[in-house]
């Protein structure tokens, strides 16, 4: 049986994309190879954490000694679960930096009937066509060239995984979310260059405005938005809603 390291397991609503509000199962694998200026869980990088936290309800936390095995994620996840679940959901740091846990989880979940969601930068196109039969549901990032999360040199190689991550949980018939941090004065022909890209793949495209301060007005996110629906035909605008209930 496997074990890894987790910086959180906890129970909450999605806050990001077309599923924002579904009551979802979180386990957040600890680190994460890329450095994006705009990440809200940077606590998450640090790929070997002594421990993990697991928030029970009632809001009481058990932290738990690091690394933990399969089993006892899902006793936890059990522990957490209610009847308003929709899904797990298998987020970061980066999941592709624990593949091998994580496709042991996912197995185990699967195996109690549960359904698979995966957040992932799409940084391993390798990595993620190992795992993606194992999932329902895959949200992948595109990373702009604005956002940092490589340096400069390594962009080009980021953005083919990225496509490659998208192209395979289309082909392999997963729901699959692309969502893109926008900022303001995001250059249109960035988003135009990508939509061209994914023409005639079958994905959800979320353009998510990123938290203030860098946040684009309105006028910028109905450019974005009209541009990427010349190539795509499902284009959403969608920011962090659980910022805005202040939950986790």
């Amino acid at each position: 049986m496997k074990k890894g390291y987790i910086t959180e397991i906890f129970s909450s609503f999605q806050g990001e994309g077309p599923y924002a509000g579904r009551r979802q199962l979180f386990i957040r694998f600890a680190g994460c190879p890329l450095s994006c200026f705009y990440c809200d869980t940077s606590y998450a990088r640090d790929p070997r954490p002594n421990l993990c936290n697991v928030l029970l309800p009632g809001k009481k936390t058990r932290f738990k000694r690091n690394p933990l095995s399969t089993s006892e994620v899902m006793d936890y996840l059990t522990e957490l679960l209610t009847p308003d679940v929709h899904c797990i959901c298998y987020t970061g740091g980066e999941p592709l930096s624990s593949v091998a846990f994580v496709k042991e989880i996912a197995a185990e979940a699967k195996m109690m009937q549960f359904k698979n969601f995966i957040e992932t930068s799409g940084n391993s196109a390798r990595e993620f066509a190992s795992l993606a039969d194992l999932f329902d549901f895959a949200s992948i990032d595109i990373k702009l060239r604005n956002h940092g999360a490589v340096e400069e040199k390594d962009y080009d190689d980021l953005y083919s995984n990225e496509l490659e991550c998208i192209r395979i949980a289309v082909g392999r018939e997963i729901e699959t979310i692309v969502k893109v941090i926008v900022v303001k004065n995001t250059p249109v022909g960035e988003i135009e260059g990508i939509c061209k890209d994914l023409a005639g793949l079958d994905v959800l495209f979320v353009l998510q405005p990123v938290t203030a301060p860098a946040q684009p007005g309105t006028k910028e996110l109905f450019e974005l938005s009209e541009v990427a629906g010349l190539y795509l035909h499902h284009v959403m605008v969608i920011p962090q809603v659980h910022n805005l209930w202040g939950i986790h």
